[in-house]
C-alpha cells in the first residue's frame, strides 16, 4: 500500500515538474524584469491587441480562414528562422517536418482515438525526434550541401508516405481528422481556431524571445558569425546546430498539427517541396534578423497568393514580379526595412518640431 502511495507520488511530482519546466520556457525570468531589453514593450501590446480585436472587427469568414492558415505558416516560418536566421543554416527539408506532425496527429486521434491536445505534443514530439536522428550526421555539412541534404529528407518523406498505404493512406492521405478540442471546447468554427492558431504562435514568439536571449542563443548567433570562431571559444558547434535544428522542427510538427486539426487532413501533395521554398521566401522577405519579421512575411505571401488564386492564368509571373521587387526595395525583409523606415519618419517628425520651436 505505502509503495503504491509513493508511486502516485511519483507520478505526480513528474507531472507537476513537466508543466513547471514548460512554463520556465515561455515565461521570462522575474530577475531580468527590471533591465529595460526584457520588459514587455508596448509594441508587443499593440501587436497582442490587434491580434484580438481583428477577428471582431473583420468579421469575413474567408479572412478568419485566410489567417488561420498565415498564423500556421507563422509558426513554421518563425521555427526556420532559429535555424536560418539565427543559426545561421540552410534548410529545405522543413516541409518534412510539418508533415510528420500532420500525419502523427492524423494517426493517433483517428485510429488510435487519442484526444487532440495529447497528439498536439506528440507531434511536436516526433518532428523533434526524427530531426535528431538525420541532424545527427548531415548537421556536418554546410552550405548547399546541408541545403540538398535537407532537400533530399523531404523528397524521402514524401516518398514513404506515398508508398505506406495502410500507415498513412498512400497518396490519397487520412480523412475526417477531428477538431481541436480542449476541456470540452470543439475548436470547430474559423473564429476559434484563429484564436487557437494565432494563441500558440504567440506563445511560441514568447519562448523564442526568451531563447534567443539565453546562453543558447547568443550561442545561435556565434555559430551563425563563424563556426570557427565560435568553436575557439569553447562552444560545441555540432551540438548548437543541433539544438537549433530539433527546435525548429519541433515548430514545423506544432503546426502540422493544428493544420491537420484545421483541415481534416493529411495529404502527401501539402509537404511537398514547394511548402519548403515558400517558408524560405517568408523568412528571407520578413527578415531573418528577428522574430517578427517571418511572420509578417507568412502574412504576406499567404494573402498575396490568396490574391493571385483569382487570376489563374496571370498569377505566377505576378507572384515573380512582386517577389522581385520586394527584394530589391527590401532587402534587409519587411520587417526590418519597415522599423528602420518608421523609426525614420518618427525621428525626422521630432526633429522638425524641435526646429519650428527655435524659430518661434
Amino acid at each position: 500500500m505505502v509503495d503504491q502511495v509513493q508511486k502516485e507520488f511519483r507520478k505526480r511530482d513528474l507531472l507537476y515538474s513537466g508543466a513547471l519546466w514548460l512554463l520556465s520556457l515561455i515565461l521570462p525570468d522575474p530577475q531580468l524584469h527590471y533591465r529595460r531589453e526584457y520588459r514587455i514593450r508596448k509594441r508587443d501590446l499593440f501587436y497582442l491587441s490587434v491580434l484580438l480585436l481583428l477577428p471582431l472587427i473583420w468579421k469575413d469568414v474567408h479572412f478568419h480562414h485566410l489567417m488561420v492558415l498565415a498564423g500556421i505558416h507563422g509558426i513554421l516560418a518563425l521555427g526556420l528562422t532559429l535555424f536560418l536566421g539565427y543559426a545561421g543554416q540552410i534548410s529545405l527539408g522543413h516541409a518534412a517536418f510539418f508533415g510528420i506532425g500532420s500525419y502523427t496527429t492524423a494517426i493517433l486521434t483517428t485510429r488510435y482515438a487519442i484526444p487532440s491536445f495529447f497528439a498536439f505534443w506528440a507531434s511536436g514530439l516526433a518532428a523533434s525526434f526524427f530531426a535528431y536522428l538525420i541532424g545527427k550526421p548531415i548537421l556536418k555539412l554546410k552550405g548547399y550541401f546541408l541545403a540538398l541534404a535537407t532537400l533530399g529528407f523531404g523528397e524521402i518523406f514524401l516518398v514513404m508516405v506515398r508508398e505506406s498505404p495502410g500507415l498513412t493512406g498512400g497518396v490519397i492521405g487520412i480523412f475526417n481528422i477531428p477538431f481541436f478540442s480542449l476541456a470540452g471546447l470543439v475548436f470547430d468554427t474559423y473564429l476559434k481556431q484563429y484564436y487557437l492558431v494565432w494563441g500558440v504562435l504567440s506563445g511560441l514568439v514568447l519562448f523564442s524571445k526568451n531563447l534567443v536571449r539565453s546562453r543558447i542563443g547568443r550561442a545561435f548567433l556565434a555559430v551563425a558569425s563563424s563556426e570557427d570562431g565560435a568553436s575557439a571559444v569553447g562552444i560545441d558547434v555540432g551540438r548548437v546546430k543541433l539544438a537549433a535544428f530539433v527546435i525548429g522542427a519541433s515548430f514545423a510538427g506544432l503546426a502540422g498539427s493544428l493544420f491537420a486539426s484545421v483541415m481534416s487532413i493529411a495529404n502527401p501533395e501539402t509537404f511537398s517541396l514547394n511548402l519548403s521554398v515558400l517558408i524560405v521566401m517568408m523568412v528571407i522577405l520578413g527578415g531573418m534578423g528577428n522574430l517578427y519579421g517571418p511572420i509578417a512575411g507568412a502574412i504576406f505571401l499567404t494573402c498575396l497568393i490568396d490574391g493571385l488564386s483569382r487570376y489563374q492564368a496571370y498569377s505566377l509571373p505576378i507572384y515573380g514580379v512582386i517577389l522581385i521587387l520586394l527584394l530589391i526595395f527590401f532587402p534587409d525583409g519587411i520587417g526590418t526595412r519597415l522599423r528602420v523606415r518608421v523609426i525614420y519618419l518618427i525621428s525626422y517628425w521630432g526633429r522638425k518640431k524641435r526646429r519650428e520651436k527655435v524659430e518661434i
